[in-house]
């Protein structure tokens, strides 16, 4: 596993009873996340899919597309480019899907707009005609609601990896990530151990580390090994590297 994920989005509350199904994948995926056993994720997301097929509920699409979307991150790190854009085919259907049930809403137009980016990271030369397209996405679902956990990842993403000479800073991303933590730092997704939680820390723990402050992302990684001491890969491929 990498030490991102390349953008993580938040799981909020939405309209729906979440069932004792959900709070098992939740469960599951964050074990898989702390264990960096990601390739279980297909799996699961597999599990997902059929579920949703059958309940229609809206939680559970909502957190397959979030769930689809980390597991494409996953899948473009480790270079498995074929598999990544299949998986940006169908989570596309399924976000689609849930953007017409929410009405376009903020948190729902950043995803959109990040797998948007998705496609430009796995086709180069699309980034002309779909980087207008993301940005608009993405710059909506932030002045809708700069509370927004996903907006804040989303807007960060947006300085960090657009080159410099199209108007990319990473120096800049940095308070739209410490936004996305401090949000999550209240949120129930750091009480009841979500993954999100753990990688959005790691984000700004790269951030930090990518723009000469190191001391910073070091104590992120302490953090979240108080956090989640499990992590072994955390304390072996990250912590290690402050000793």
């Amino acid at each position: 596993m990498r030490e991102i994920l390349l953008a993580l989005l938040l799981i909020l509350a939405i309209p729906g009873v979440r069932g004792q199904e959900t709070n098992d994948y939740r469960q599951r995926l964050y074990q898989s996340y702390v264990k960096d056993e990601m390739h279980l994720w297909e799996g699961i997301i597999d599990e997902m899919d059929r579920e949703y097929d059958l309940t229609k509920e809206t939680s559970l699409l909502y957190d397959l597309c979030f769930t689809w979307y980390g597991y494409i991150g996953y899948l473009i790190s480790e270079e498995q480019d074929k598999a990544a854009k299949a998986g940006v085919k169908e989570a596309g259907k399924r976000t689609e899907e849930l953007e017409e049930i929410l009405n376009s809403r903020h948190d729902v137009m950043a995803l959109q707009g990040a797998l948007l980016g998705y496609r430009i990271v796995l086709s180069k030369f699309s980034s002309i005609y779909l980087g207008p397209r993301a940005m608009k996405y993405i710059e909506k679902a932030y002045e809708s609601a700069d509370t927004c956990f996903n907006c804040n990842v989303e807007m960060g993403n947006r300085l960090f990896y657009i080159p410099k000479v199209f108007g990319g800073s990473k120096p800049e991303s940095i308070p739209y990530y410490e936004k996305a933590v401090e949000i999550l730092e209240t949120s129930t997704l750091k009480t009841e151990r979500s993954w999100i939680y753990m990688n959005t820390v790691l984000m700004l723990a790269n951030v930090y580390k990518e723009t000469g402050h190191m001391d910073r992302a070091c104590l992120l990684y302490e953090q979240l090994l108080e956090y989640e001491p499990g992590a072994d890969w955390i304390r072996e491929r990250l912590y290690s590297k402050c000793k």
